[in-house]
C-alpha cells in the first residue's frame, strides 16, 4: 500500500536527523503518485501541504515524545493516502491536520 510519500519524508527528515526545513518536495517531473501529480500541479494544495508540514515541525518542537508525533503522522499519512483522490478532499484533510498539529 503506497504511504503519502510526502509526509513520510519529512517524519524521515525531521524525526531522525532534527532537520529544521519543513519542506518536502516532490519531484515534478516524475510524480509517483496521484497525490503527488495533485500537488505539483496546484499551488494552492502544495502550499496547504507546506503549511501542515511547519505546524508538524513546530509541533515536533513542542511535544515531549516525538516518537508518539511521528507515529501519529505517518498514520495520518496512510489514511490520506487512502481517502482523498482529489483536490478539495486533500484540502480539506491539509487543513484539518494543521489545526491538529498547531494544538498538539
Amino acid at each position: 500500500m503506497y504511504r503519502h510519500a510526502l509526509s513520510l519524508l519529512l517524519v524521515g527528515a525531521l524525526g531522525l536527523s532534527g532537520a529544521t526545513d519543513a519542506r518536502a518536495v516532490p519531484d515534478c517531473s516524475k510524480p509517483k503518485t496521484k497525490i503527488e501529480w495533485l500537488l505539483c500541479s496546484n499551488d494552492q494544495l502544495a502550499a496547504a501541504e507546506q503549511r501542515m508540514a511547519l505546524a508538524f515541525r513546530e509541533a515536533l518542537s513542542r511535544t515531549g515524545d516525538r516518537k508518539a508525533l511521528i507515529k501519529e503522522q505517518n498514520e495520518w499519512s496512510e489514511r490520506l493516502s487512502d481517502a482523498c483522490n482529489d483536490v478539495p478532499c486533500l484540502m480539506q484533510a491539509y487543513r484539518e491536520r494543521t489545526e491538529e498539529l498547531q494544538t498538539y
